[in-house]
């Protein structure tokens, strides 16, 4: 870890700002995570007398985690003076404690399928769910108010706008009444909370004296209006982290003009860390060649500086079809050992892509994988567990009760019928989850934990003890080699529960009842574990913030990075497609491999603009 006396300049300025607002202009391997929990440490250890708390707001559970194991190790016991969450941590917390004055109870539960926001709209009689909810989206994600609605339609209109507005409050009185949240209401009740009940957002102004945003340029307009709440312009101590070069979540509601409000709301300081300790020297080089053509950049910039001379290796390799670039790759990487395979990553600017790579690697002896962030498991094994727990905490929900048997009737065949599982609970008068144990005990694999559901989840709530009862009870099963593949999936979600169980734990320190494992649980995306030879396949946004040894970036044609849309869309989705390819090539710490083909699935390409950009082709 970064101690320091081996801070640069601005790092160590950035660190040991004071009062008032700063935003560090802090590009790849910049070092910015160093400097944030350093300067929070710094303001920690300065005031050692004082009761107030820092707020640290990241993206990412991973960031969150990695900012509170520096912190632990830089401060010991005087963590508990720092809150460190993702944006919907936060929020989920605020409401927790406070959304009582929304008629939201502290266990409501997090809607993480699509399928189930669906299901609501279709219960509203809503015609083609599936757009209306695209709507709905957009008003969660750029914060605007059903008041605001009319000003975004034509007079002709608003008969259109009359509807939307009419749905929007029956979804949003639908979540309230079965006490559900997806990720956008999140946004939503949390700034309503903070705008109708002032004396919540006083206190925790008081609480909160300092409040440090990690990429913020990520942000959308929503939470970017709750952090406003949280530090009104006036004496905010606001620590910001950003880099307007690495924004490619626009269709998250991501906008490089957010900066810009941001500096005049709050007429902020601006401080650049130039220096990039992650990339070799030409891979640096051809970086700012390739984003100083976006004209959308803070003015003042500069381009990025390598710590390091060491030479690094920037390759360029066209072939003549795709079937041909692939040929190519599986060459490139058979060069690297087996061992070392796992710091390897293949970027691709589309899934088809994507997919088509990951067989062509599999099919030639490349063990590769697909990598991306599920908010759900694929184990029909871990499903009933999770399901059991989720019925446990919603005694009432039908649709928990309907997934329940669903996974349950994927484990060994038998049959459950949520409707007479239903109709078996009103009868005997019981609740929806023993009739299901009761139910489900007739099956041999299933009876031992139905046993433990009834003992721990239903005459008690005992909900780890249930945990350990049933994962030891397939673990067991799954002990004989010859029965692997009855358990699909099992033993990569097995890895992913233990870990965010574990993580859970400690932030809680082992004090967290049902609801709040279930609410953690489900906003901790399930990222899959990957073998010593496995090389690793993502998007470009899967892949952001992180760093590998190699990185092979394939497709760098037009029409496919930059897509087709993009190129139709005009000059601002070109802007954020090179920042696409700005985050993919450094993501490469020591080789860069870039491949593109004169024809994909049948249709001529000429090279990609960001190619001759980088100064990699000539015009």
């Amino acid at each position: 870890m970064i101690s320091v006396f081996q801070l640069n300049e601005s790092q160590r300025q950035a660190v040991e700002w004071g009062e008032k607002s700063l935003l560090v202009l802090a590009g790849p391997g910049s070092g910015k995570t160093a400097v944030l929990t350093m300067r929070i440490a710094n303001i920690i250890k300065n005031s050692p007398d004082e009761n107030f708390r820092i707020l640290g707001l990241t993206f990412t559970v991973k960031a969150a985690k990695e900012m509170k194991d520096r912190i632990n190790m830089l401060l010991g016991n005087m963590d508990n003076r720092v809150q460190l969450r993702t944006f919907h941590a936060f929020c989920t917390d605020l409401l927790r404690q406070h959304g009582s004055h929304l008629n939201l109870k502290p266990d409501f539960s997090v809607i993480t399928d699509e399928k189930d926001r669906i299901a609501i709209l279709k219960e509203l009689d809503v015609d083609n769910p599936e757009d209306i909810l695209s709507r709905i989206d957009t008003m969660f994600t750029h914060g605007i108010s059903v008041e605001e609605l009319p000003k975004y339609f034509t007079p002709e209109n608003q008969t259109e706008c009359y509807d939307l507005q009419t749905i929007f409050n029956q979804y949003i009185q639908a979540l309230s009444k079965e006490n559900q949240l997806d990720f956008g209401s999140m946004l939503y009740f949390t700034r309503q909370l903070l705008e109708t009940k002032p004396r919540i957002a006083r206190q925790l102004r008081t609480v909160y004296k300092y409040i440090c945003v990690d990429e913020f340029q990520d942000t959308n307009l929503a939470q970017y209006l709750i952090l406003k709440l949280l530090a009104p312009t006036e004496n905010a101590n606001l620590f910001i982290v950003a880099d307007e070069d690495q924004i490619i979540f626009q269709w998250n509601g991501a906008d490089p003009k957010r900066l810009e409000s941001l500096k005049s709301d709050y007429n902020i300081e601006v401080l650049q860390l130039p220096y990039n300790y992650r990339c070799q020297k030409e891979i640096v080089e051809i970086a700012n060649k390739l984003i100083e053509h976006n004209s959308y950049r803070i003015h003042t910039k500069k381009p990025g500086i390598p710590f390091s001379d060491e030479s690094g290796t920037v390759k360029l390799t066209s072939y003549e079809n795709f079937d041909h670039e692939l040929s190519g790759l599986v060459d490139e990487i058979n060069v690297i050992p087996l061992k070392s395979r796992d710091k390897c990553l293949l970027i691709a600017r589309s899934n088809k892509l994507l997919t088509a790579a990951n067989k062509y690697l599999n099919e030639h002896s490349i063990n590769a994988e697909i990598v991306s962030k599920n908010q759900d498991f694929s184990s029909p094994i871990l499903l009933t567990m999770y399901f059991c727990l989720k019925l446990a905490n919603a005694a009432n929900s039908r649709s928990v009760l309907n997934k329940l048997c669903a996974s349950a009737t994927d484990i060994n065949g038998l049959v459950l019928s949520a409707e007479d599982i239903s109709a078996k609970a009103h009868v005997e008068g019981s609740s929806l989850l023993r009739a299901f144990f009761d139910t489900a005990s007739q099956s041999e694999i299933l009876n031992p934990v139905c046993n433990a559901g009834i003992s721990y989840l239903c005459d008690t709530i005992q909900f780890q003890k249930f945990i350990e009862i049933y994962i030891n009870h397939f673990d067991y099963l799954n002990t004989d080699d010859e029965k692997d593949d009855l358990f699909p999936d099992y033993k990569d979600d097995k890895e992913n529960w233990t870990r965010i169980a574990q993580d859970i734990e400690d932030t809680y320190e082992g004090n967290v009842g049902l609801h709040v494992f279930l609410q953690e649980m489900d906003l901790t995306p399930k990222l899959k574990s990957i073998g010593k030879d496995c090389v690793r396949l993502q998007t470009v946004h899967s892949a952001k913030g992180m760093e590998f040894d190699h990185v092979f970036i394939i497709g760098l044609a037009e029409e496919q990075f930059p897509t087709y849309f993009a190129i139709r869309s005009g000059n601002k989705s070109i802007e954020e497609e090179r920042r696409n390819c700005f985050v993919a090539i450094t993501r490469a710490s020591k080789s860069l491999y870039l491949s593109y083909a004169n024809e994909y699935f049948g249709w001529h390409k000429q090279p990609s603009r960001f190619l001759k950009e980088m100064g990699l082709l000539n015009d």
